[in-house]
């Protein structure tokens, strides 16, 4: 396991309680008396004499934890308290304090024969890790890399259905959640000198499994993190060129030390992508039909991440009939786009427009690749 800089526990983090006015003096006119500030234990007093009980978000996070570490519920009920717990933890104090003694049991709960109870406690992991820097330090020293690891390899020969593809894409949205914005993290995911099979080796397995719809999404998924990964490596580069410092060196120097360019190269992720472009991506509708259903999404995804990753992969070496395909695809996506900007009463800045700009400019960078026609 990579090195990690230690981080230091921060102080319990204030319980933010609403402030109320006492309702003897509403009928008073002196604002000063008014205005009086009641403790949390006096409100929490005065509620109890008229049976309500109001907890804390660290009250209610406890309760969870004990009842999950009691072994008794069902799963029905594990899932139900798991997607409470998903709740809370969006919030970065409620993750804060569910890190200092909370992860050893959702780490356990990965692998509970019931799918519905691993699909849960991934998104309570998921939930606590994501943008939650001093989370993601204790969730990498509970071993989160070498369980979600783990649980992807066990996965690579797993039967195809739609309950597994689901899991598997809950295992790399958390992943997706411990890796961003945490190079410590992905360098040991990355590495080649740690575990085995490397993370590069372990998602391009993944994404060449047999191309059902869900393992269609998985793949797209993959790209997605991949995407944004390099898109992180290519800031702190620039951040460090642009005004070099210590700490902003010492950032780009964890990027550089994984060759991502060449593990993507390396393990087909280049074709991957055409591949995605070409089976992931919708035509245009024909007949200027709007009404038809479109993912957007995935088409916004992949075409991203074709752009980001324009430099790494030789597009000149596709052959030429796939070139053709994509082309052809490209200009259908175009049309589309143009009649739904059109269309569109959002000011420049609408999602429509936004797309059509970005498969515009995805089509004139590949013009130089594309064969002149030749009159009959």
């Amino acid at each position: 396991m990579c090195a990690v800089e230690s981080v230091g526990e921060p102080g319990k983090p204030a319980i933010n309680v609403s402030t109320y006015s006492g309702a003897d003096n509403l009928s008073k006119p002196n604002t000063q008396s008014a205005r009086h500030f009641r403790s949390y234990d006096e409100l929490k007093k005065d509620f109890q004499k008229i049976n309500v009980n109001i907890k804390t978000d660290p009250e209610i996070i406890n309760e969870i934890m004990t009842e999950m570490k009691q072994n008794n519920s069902s799963d029905e009920r594990l899932a139900i308290i798991l997607e409470d717990l998903s709740y809370y933890l969006h919030q970065i104090d409620n993750a804060r304090i569910f890190s200092k003694n909370g992860f050893e049991t959702l780490l356990q709960l990965l692998h509970h024969p019931s799918y519905e109870v691993k699909k849960a406690s991934l998104k309570a992991i998921g939930a606590a890790t994501q943008g939650n820097s001093e989370v993601k330090v204790v969730a990498l020293q509970s071993g989160l890399v070498d369980q979600l690891h783990s649980f992807l390899k066990a996965c690579i020969n797993g039967q195809d259905s739609l309950e597994f593809s689901t899991l598997l894409s809950g295992v790399v949205s958390t992943l997706s959640a411990l890796l961003r914005d945490f190079p410590y993290a992905q360098k040991q995911f990355f590495s080649t000198s740690g575990i085995s099979p490397s993370g590069f080796e372990l998602l391009a397995q993944l994404s060449r499994r047999n191309a059902s719809k869900g393992i269609q999404g998985l793949r797209v998924r993959i790209l997605t993190l991949l995407t944004y990964l390099y898109s992180e490596r290519l800031d702190a580069q620039k951040d460090f060129e642009e005004g070099p410092t210590k700490t902003k060196m010492d950032v780009w120097n964890m990027y550089a030390s994984i060759p991502f360019e060449e593990s993507f190269l390396m393990y087909g992720f280049c074709e991957t992508l055409h591949i995605s472009l070409l089976q992931d991506v919708q035509r245009g509708n024909e007949y200027n039909d709007l009404s038809a259903p479109v993912n957007h999404d995935i088409r916004e995804k992949v075409i991203t991440a074709c752009l980001k990753f324009f430099n790494v992969c030789g597009w000149e070496s596709s052959n030429f009939s796939n070139k053709q395909h994509i082309l052809n695809l490209l200009d259908s996506i175009i049309d589309e786009y143009k009649l739904r900007s059109e269309s569109d009463t959002d000011d420049i800045n609408s999602y429509f427009t936004d797309m059509l700009l970005k498969v515009q400019r995805f089509r004139n960078m590949l013009k130089p690749y594309e064969l002149p026609r030749t009159d009959l």
